[in-house]
């Protein structure tokens, strides 16, 4: 429907004349009569009836008239919206990090962002590495938190790295299984466990600290999230590998234990660079606060 239209017939039904609405409008008699009734000829009904003292909307106008005034509300909060962008352009910061660090670093690194630069927008979208870095080479993020997981990170890329922390890995059992009592646990001593898993990059990892531990993991449970992998856990049904950091995000009723030699990640804030390409202050700034936050997270680990 013609928005000028629904405007007219909004302004008739306040004013109850096609006159008197025309004259608020600044536009002729006749003018108004026509976005009516053309109004009525899209809907195929009579929208006002006439009585003494000007015009009221039939049962049909009505109903319109609701929706009318529903709509040129939200297209005038639109108007509103968008010339305060224009006024005053709002900074935004795209931020993307792999699912450990979105429920471990994310929320404190944010907190104190969101403290230094009250005004800047940030939207967050979370993802493994090897979709997160294409995501920011191609200009879609402004920064990421990505590990070192295999396949890797990439060599010669216009990207800035910027080291937040090294992160071991700690088995998570149930809390009646065997090894549950121990302080510390040999990853040898897994052997005959049934292993939770999620994506290609972490099972390297598991297969090749079992390699070196002399078995081959028996990988039964492929689950991508987090409270999925726990709840196996948790249920008995399997054992599983989690980056220290996010302990302290864990359900309670599993047991975390540290291994003799665990493999580690190193964790990366990414921000794209190209070569001669300025500072991007507000994404320099969110990795400051990444550094910060990784210090905080160290200790509480």
């Amino acid at each position: 429907m013609d928005l000028i239209a629904l405007r007219s017939f909004r302004e008739v039904c306040r004013t109850g004349s096609i006159s008197a609405a025309a004259d608020t409008l600044g536009y002729t008699q006749s003018a108004v009569s026509r976005q009516v009734a053309a109004l009525e000829a899209r809907l195929g009904t009579p929208l006002l009836e006439r009585h003494a003292r000007g015009v009221r909307p039939t049962p049909a106008g009505e109903a319109l008239l609701g929706h009318a005034v529903a709509i040129l509300r939200r297209i005038e909060h639109a108007e509103q919206d968008v010339a305060a962008l224009r006024d005053r352009p709002v900074a935004r910061l795209r931020v993307g990090a792999v699912p450990s660090a979105a429920a471990a670093l994310l929320p404190e690194a944010l907190t104190r962002y969101a403290a230094a630069a009250p005004d800047v927008r940030v939207t967050f979208a979370e993802d493994v590495t090897p979709r997160l870095l294409p995501r920011l080479l191609d200009g879609e993020l402004d920064a990421a938190v990505v590990t070192d997981y295999p396949p890797g990170l990439p060599a010669g890329a216009a990207l800035a790295l910027t080291h937040l922390l090294d992160d071991p890995l700690v088995c998570v059992l149930p809390r009646d299984h065997a090894r549950a009592g121990q302080d510390v646990v040999d990853l040898a001593e897994l052997a005959g466990e049934t292993w939770v898993e999620d994506y290609d990059g972490a099972a390297s990892v598991l297969m090749s600290a079992c390699a070196r531990a002399g078995f081959a993991p028996r990988i039964d449970i492929e689950c991508g999230s987090w409270p999925a992998k726990q709840a196996f856990v948790a249920g008995g049904l399997g054992v599983m590998l989690a980056p220290r950091t996010l302990v302290p995000a864990l359900r309670r009723d599993v047991a975390v234990r540290v291994l003799t030699d665990p493999p580690r990640r190193r964790v990366y804030a990414a921000v794209r660079r190209p070569t001669g390409a300025a500072p991007a202050p507000a994404a320099d700034a969110f990795v400051a606060a990444l550094l910060e936050a990784a210090a905080v997270t160290v200790e509480r680990t």
